[in-house]
């Protein structure tokens, strides 16, 4: 009854009814209306009353116009029973074919398995990116919900989604319960769920055996050669490989070093396990691009992307990196082509096209920066680094509302983020020069001092504090923090940012200082 609005229709209407009789009771016996006319009034609200409350149950009132409220679906089955085979399709409209997941709780004793729990979300979304027609959530969009208590409704609403899967991890020793289920979010109706006893080998049948289950609900079928492959049979290799998982999606340089040890240590388990070999050439390739790894950094991210490729010449994870280490080499001619290839195999893959914009701003093309942005914020709607990147370009061109839109979205989404993530250096910095043309100076500095003293010495939260005083016109300070920033004059001769600098000899003379 509430998520069909019923109890807030009916609360309106008895303070509505009670409104209009207080000026009834005024207002008849001063038109000198017969009292029959009172007792009229009130019976017709009376009669209205379950009148209204049955529209509101079967009606819902949409951007569309008013339609039929959802109904239970014929493929509903009973909280607890896996679905029968031949059940009838979810919906055949290509919008119902949407899901988010949202990150499985840890429910061990210790607490201890969060990176685990996280690692499984995360394989069952690569699992379905790869479900042709169907639209499925990114992961930053849905670890947004981590740890929160959001019901099914709003979170398909926020994610604009038909279905959520949920689930918990429970590990005691080498034993793992994992429960899975999936609703449908319009009647909040749990259309499958199942729990798995087993040993924590068995871990890729069950990640196989949920991916199916989904699949199977909704009426889809995986395409021929797309089956589920976990690319390792070797638990101790795929725990380590999700807790390098872990670190590799904090951006930062100490930790893509605890993630290039963790896929080390996972290869030599398993030198066979390609989604490993990627995730290392992927922390080596930021390494080598964003925080001044150098030629070590360039010539690891080269072995092991060439690594990940043999092994697996069909995981765009894999052709990502290799195409992050072409554009670190700056061959981007070799790195576009491989990140189109990576698109190919998977156009849900954020990094790929996010990667793909920095690297057409590396060449100095700020309008096919702009068009890989746009495409990696169709993909990842949620992420703050595509809006606040793109605000600067947006600017550099001319077009001020969309930067001023791009800032604004920008913010809010950092700021969304930094409640989750306070530790998050990248996000306070990356907002400070947006929050300043929304006209919040104050904020902007405060969250400039935070990302400082997060992490004073990380060469990207330099260039960016130093971005962020050139804007404010204070010259020297923002020389003093580009200085020992960055490796490589790309960036510095393409980022509009650095405008104010350019004409200053401190600033010409460590540009030469800088390989090409």
């Amino acid at each position: 009854m509430r998520q069909r609005n019923v109890i807030k229709v009916a609360l309106v209407y008895l303070a509505a009814g009670w409104v209009l009789m207080q000026i009834v009771d005024v207002m008849f016996p001063a038109l000198a209306l017969p009292p029959w006319a009172l007792t009229l009034v009130a019976s017709l609200l009376m009669l209205g009353f379950p009148i209204a409350l049955v529209l509101a149950w079967a009606l819902e009132l949409t951007p569309e116009g008013i339609r039929r409220a959802p109904g239970k679906g014929a493929a509903e089955a009973p909280a607890g029973a896996p679905t029968q085979s031949g059940a009838q399709p979810v919906a055949g409209e290509g919008a119902a074919k949407s899901i988010a997941v949202l990150p499985f709780a840890d429910m061990s004793p210790e607490h201890d398995q969060e990176y685990f729990s996280d690692g499984l979300t995360e394989e069952l979304l690569n699992v379905l990116t790869r479900v042709p027609d169907l639209r499925v959530a990114s992961r930053t969009s849905c670890f947004a919900f981590k740890d929160k208590n959001a019901d099914i409704r709003t979170v398909a609403e926020r994610l604009q989604v038909s279905h959520v899967v949920e689930g918990s991890v429970r590990k005691a020793g080498e034993r793992i319960r994992i429960t899975a289920q999936l609703i449908e979010a319009d009647t909040d109706s749990h259309l499958w769920s199942e729990t798995w006893d087993r040993d924590v080998g068995d871990i890729f049948a069950i990640q196989d055996d949920i991916a199916r289950s989904i699949v199977d609900v909704l009426a889809l079928k995986l395409r021929p050669g797309d089956e589920p492959d976990a690319t390792t049979r070797d638990p101790r290799a795929y725990d380590l490989y999700l807790k390098g998982l872990s670190f590799y999606h904090r951006f930062g340089p100490k930790s893509q070093v605890y993630a290039i040890d963790l896929f080390k240590r996972a290869t030599k388990l398993d030198p066979g396990f390609a989604k490993a070999w990627a995730g290392l050439a992927g922390s080596h390739a930021i390494l080598a691009v964003y925080h001044g790894g150098g030629e070590a950094a360039l010539a690891a991210t080269d072995e092991a992307s060439r690594k990940a490729i043999e092994l697996a010449p069909e995981l765009a994870e894999a052709h990502t990196a290799r195409a992050i280490a072409y554009s670190a080499m700056q061959r981007f001619d070799d790195a576009a082509r491989e990140f189109e290839h990576a698109i190919r195999l998977n156009p849900q893959l954020y990094e790929a096209w996010y990667y793909y914009a920095r690297t057409a701003m590396h060449q100095n093309r700020p309008r096919r920066a702009l068009e890989l942005y746009e495409r990696a914020a169709e993909v990842n709607p949620d992420d703050y680094q595509v809006p606040l990147l793109s605000a600067p370009v947006y600017r550099s061109l001319g077009m001020e509302d969309k930067a001023r839109e791009a800032g604004r979205r920008g913010v809010m989404l950092a700021e969304r983020h930094v409640e989750d993530y306070p530790d998050n250096a990248r996000a306070y910095f990356l907002a400070s020069s947006p929050l300043v043309d929304l006209g919040r100076m104050e904020q902007a500095i405060e969250w400039v001092e935070r990302a400082i003293a997060i992490d004073p010495d990380d060469p990207s939260t330099r260039y960016n504090v130093a971005c962020f005083y050139a804007q404010l016109g204070e010259i020297e300070k923002a020389l003093d923090y580009l200085e020992g920033s960055v490796t490589s004059r790309s960036w510095l001769e393409s980022d509009p940012d650095l405008d104010p600098l350019r004409s200053h000899p401190r600033f010409q003379a460590y540009v030469e200082t800088l390989a090409a």
